[in-house]
């Protein structure tokens, strides 16, 4: 929550002591490197976005695909990105 409020907010600086926080307690966790890594992006630090996703490649850690649900005429459609 505190990774979300921080891209919302920019306070890139938050965002980083606390993904590192999250990433000490569970390395593996994608949800911090991709968020971390869209906060510098937002903020055009490209540099950094990179540096986030080569540590990702580095450890093994992969981003979960997005997914979304629709429903059209009683029917649920699916699909996938990523």
């Amino acid at each position: 929550a505190l990774l979300g409020a921080c891209r919302i907010h920019g306070h890139v600086g938050l965002a980083k002591h606390a993904a590192e926080w999250v990433l000490d307690v569970d390395p593996q966790n994608n949800a911090a490197f991709v968020l971390l890594s869209n906060i510098y992006a937002a903020v055009g630090r490209w540099d950094s976005k990179e540096k986030v996703r080569k540590m990702m490649m580095d450890k093994g850690v992969k981003k979960d695909p997005g997914r979304s649900c629709i429903e059209v005429n009683c029917q649920v459609h699916a699909f996938v990105a990523g």
